[in-house]
């Protein structure tokens, strides 16, 4: 299955992204949550990342996989289980900030920052910093236990009660752990010297981080379409393979726009990576390839807190003439290739058609 896609299979996805999108953020708003919580900053902002949308990939995947393993429409039935898993997406996010110190997230203030920026508001800047990152921290922790509440209206839609439990079960028992040590490992990287960590120790990481996430999405949609409590379903274990895949490939190539991409379509500044001194693929093959005078412009921009715009052209320039953005780029469309064959397990529909227009937009993307 060639990695091509064309104008029209852009804008189908874009169009069923788009609708995704809206009808999961309306879902999320639509449920109450915020009339469950009493405290005012975190009833407040409780909702903030998931009313800023996002890519919706994930939620277009479980649909998606939920249509391909069972042949129908399944993007309602399947509603409640998209916006379950953008709020465990989202309360990753607001962690993820948190220890990356990153300040924006989709063009606007991070969380706790937005929080700090209210609390100095309202009382002064007596420990407004800390107060913004320990009140979201709780937001992450009540939106991650919320996801079991939209988790279970599954029910109300059909899906069997045996289906539901084993898929929190799959969720709580192997992709929080997965992921939380995906997370950690890319702590203790940045700790470690450029050269003591492998490439396949990097891809290990990517693969707890963010490829479990989007296999637990191939994995619950393709069990909720073909409302099975088996996850060794053959359709299952091609959904689940070719959404693992995809996922590794979306994070290598999101690796690349970081230091790449459009400020503006990515939300969020440019070279963040490099200042918080993470191991990506892209510093593991300039430090293993690069030229002695390569590296010494490279080394002193690693984990420098106050890099300058300019600095990080000068990195993505250098990068670009060890040659490390076509080989990394290589890498995800490896990837992307490895992930299409799955789709070949099942049957011909509307639904397969687009999961293959999602996985090449893994790595078309701009933002």
């Amino acid at each position: 299955m060639p990695v091509d896609t064309t104008a029209a299979d852009r804008n189908a996805l874009s169009g069923y992204l788009a609708d995704r999108r809206e009808a999961v953020v309306n879902y999320i708003k639509g449920f109450g949550l915020t009339s469950l919580v009493g405290e005012p900053h975190v009833r407040d902002f409780l909702l903030s990342y998931p009313s800023r949308g996002g890519k919706s990939l994930r939620p277009a995947l479980i649909a998606l996989a939920a249509g391909a393993s069972s042949g129908k429409e399944m993007e309602d039935i399947t509603l409640p289980l998209q916006a379950a898993v953008e709020l465990y997406h989202n309360w990753t996010l607001i962690h993820d900030d948190i220890i990356d110190e990153d300040d924006f997230r989709r063009g606007k203030p991070s969380l706790h920052r937005e929080i700090e920026a209210a609390a100095r508001k309202a009382g002064g800047d007596k420990d407004s910093e800390k107060y913004g990152r320990d009140i979201a921290i709780l937001v992450g922790d009540l939106m991650h236990g919320f996801v079991n509440l939209l988790c279970l209206k599954l029910i109300d839609n059909g899906i069997s009660p045996e289906v539901v439990i084993r898929i929190l079960r799959i969720m709580y028992a192997e992709l929080t752990p997965a992921l939380v040590d995906g997370e950690a490992r890319d702590v203790r990287f940045s700790r470690e010297n450029i050269g003591d960590i492998a490439e396949d120790q990097v891809i290990e990481m990517l693969e707890g981080k963010t490829a479990a996430l989007f296999e637990f999405c191939g994995t619950s949609g393709a069990m909720a379409g073909l409302n099975s409590s088996d996850p060794s379903d053959p359709k299952v274990t091609a959904l689940a393979g070719f959404s693992r895949a995809a996922g590794l490939a979306f994070q290598i190539q999101d690796d690349i726009l970081g230091l790449v991409g459009d400020e503006e379509k990515l939300g969020k500044p440019r070279g963040s990576d490099l200042r918080e001194g993470k191991h990506t693929l892209l510093l593991l093959h300039a430090f293993s390839t690069g030229k002695p005078g390569q590296i010494r412009i490279l080394k002193p921009l690693i984990g420098k807190s106050d890099i300058t715009p300019d600095e990080v052209d000068l990195a993505e320039n250098t990068l670009r003439e060890i040659g490390t953005i076509d080989h990394v780029n290589k890498i995800a469309m490896e990837y992307i290739e490895s992930a299409l064959p799955y789709l070949d397990e099942l049957e011909e529909s509307p639904s397969r058609n687009l999961l293959a227009g999602l996985g090449r937009f893994m790595i078309e993307r701009e933002f």
